[in-house]
């Protein structure tokens, strides 16, 4: 859903401008719970990549860091060095867990196993605003939060996150012009 909503959504036009005889219908899932959508000629994945099911091609990477709110920052700061996040509350969320950036800080922590969980990255984004704790974010994701202020960068060390955004598709779906275009048109955007 945060992709949609954030990288996806803003460039759309571009796309319906370029293509109006084509009609979009977007639908979201939610892997993790098992929520799906209907059955789509093109799908949005993050993960790993390796997907035997489908076709695809990679679409974004990103670098995650932590961000919390302003006035977060000024009660529990100031964050200097990775090591101040201890006792300090941590979001989570399966889609993009801190391991990854405590071993790229030299940090020797496990994942943390309390505290707030959300499914989706713009509601941690949005918990995190309202000063519940620090989130993991994709910087492309959190650019709207980090833009209008409401979210702040802690450190300036980034890591690159263990998963990317893939485009699928199942074989033959490219054969119809409307999903070639719209396939072009997504990777190209997105370079």
């Amino acid at each position: 859903p945060t992709f949609a909503r954030t990288i996806l959504i803003p460039r759309l036009r571009q796309f319906t401008e370029a293509y109006p005889e084509i009609d979009l219908a977007l639908q979201v899932s939610i892997p993790l719970l098992d929520v799906v959508a209907e059955d789509a000629d093109l799908m949005v994945r993050f993960g790993p990549g390796h997907y035997a099911d489908v076709e695809h091609v990679e679409l974004a990477r990103d670098v995650v860091t932590p961000l919390a709110s302003p006035a977060f920052v000024r009660e529990h700061g100031p964050f200097e060095r990775p090591e101040d996040l201890e006792g300090v509350p941590l979001l989570r969320s399966p889609l993009e867990p801190w391991r990854t950036w405590f071993a790229a800080t030299g940090l020797d922590w496990a994942e943390p196993s309390e505290g707030s969980q959300f499914n989706d990255i713009g509601l941690m984004c949005d918990g995190a605003a309202a000063g519940m704790g620090v989130a993991l974010v994709r910087l492309k994701l959190g650019a709207p939060w980090l833009e209008n202020g409401t979210l702040v960068r802690l450190f300036a060390t980034d890591t690159a996150s263990p998963h990317a955004h893939y485009l699928c598709w199942r074989t033959g779906t490219m054969d119809r012009w409307e999903c070639a275009a719209f396939a072009e048109w997504l990777r190209k955007t997105m370079a």
